[in-house]
């Protein structure tokens, strides 16, 4: 069972920032955000890699400590690079996170979903509202829409907002109310937090775990950032060092998490 609670979040954090062993995280992202996606898993304590090609994503996911799937830059090239590495992951039982990015845009990314969905083993669904409830295929919000996504799919889902929701697979659920809007103005962000879950679920061993610690990290440090600098570039700047150096005193007075 998930611990989720602003203490065990910051050992999450702080574990992983400190550890001597690296998780290796293997990201199929999307091009526009992946050396961001790198460079905040490297700030987490945690070491990426971004191959993509068909042919060596299986060796390579079985080799890591977990998988990150992002459709934000989709082809049925990357499609099928997704699915060998996920196939492989689940052969060492390693956590795959699977970022949906776009999902409503066009029946092609919706059919792919489906099919990743119920071909592997997912661990974790994160998306925005339009994507979880393009994945749940109902109006809900909130609460009620992650748990749905959760009972249909027997994962963890995590929602991004203005506040956050996470619901692992037995039904429980949290939300999480930090964060800024200059995040939604930095291209990548989103896909930043999915690759954080990564790392973090290879690290607790609890994908529902992992995206609440991923999600709490980001809008902390974005709060901190936007309060310290004054454009989207500072604060791009100022959000990676946070992410390496933030304290536990900033962290634990700032956290606003409660299970509904």
């Amino acid at each position: 069972m998930a611990d989720i609670s602003p203490e065990s979040l910051w050992d999450m954090a702080e574990g992983l920032r400190s550890s001597s062993e690296r998780p290796l995280i293997h990201c199929i992202m999307n091009y526009v955000a992946a050396a961001d996606c790198a460079n905040i898993v490297l700030a987490a304590g945690a070491k990426p890699v971004m191959a993509d090609c068909a042919e060596e994503t299986a060796e390579i996911a079985a080799r890591a400590s977990a998988v990150v799937l992002n459709m934000g830059t989709f082809s049925p090239e990357r499609g099928n690079a997704m699915i060998n590495a996920a196939k492989a992951a689940e052969s060492k039982h390693i956590p795959v996170i699977l970022d949906p990015v776009g999902l409503s845009a066009s029946v092609m990314r919706k059919n792919w979903f489906e099919r990743m969905m119920n071909e592997l083993k997912i661990s974790a669904v994160k998306g925005n509202l339009h994507e979880i409830r393009a994945a749940a295929g109902i109006e809900e919000s909130d609460e009620r829409l992650v748990r749905a996504v959760a009972e249909r799919y027997g994962c963890a889902v995590m929602l991004t907002g203005s506040s956050d929701f996470i619901a692992d697979e037995s039904g429980r659920a949290w939300r999480i109310d930090n964060g800024t809007e200059i995040l939604s103005a930095v291209t990548g962000t989103g896909c930043m937090t999915g690759a954080l879950a990564g790392a973090f679920a290879a690290y607790s061993g609890n994908a529902a775990a992992g995206c609440a610690a991923a999600v709490a990290l980001m809008d902390i440090c974005g709060e901190i950032a936007a309060e310290k600098t004054s454009g989207t570039g500072s604060f791009r700047v100022r959000l990676f060092d946070l992410i390496s150096q933030i304290k536990r005193g900033e962290y634990l007075g700032r956290i606003r998490i409660r299970e509904l």
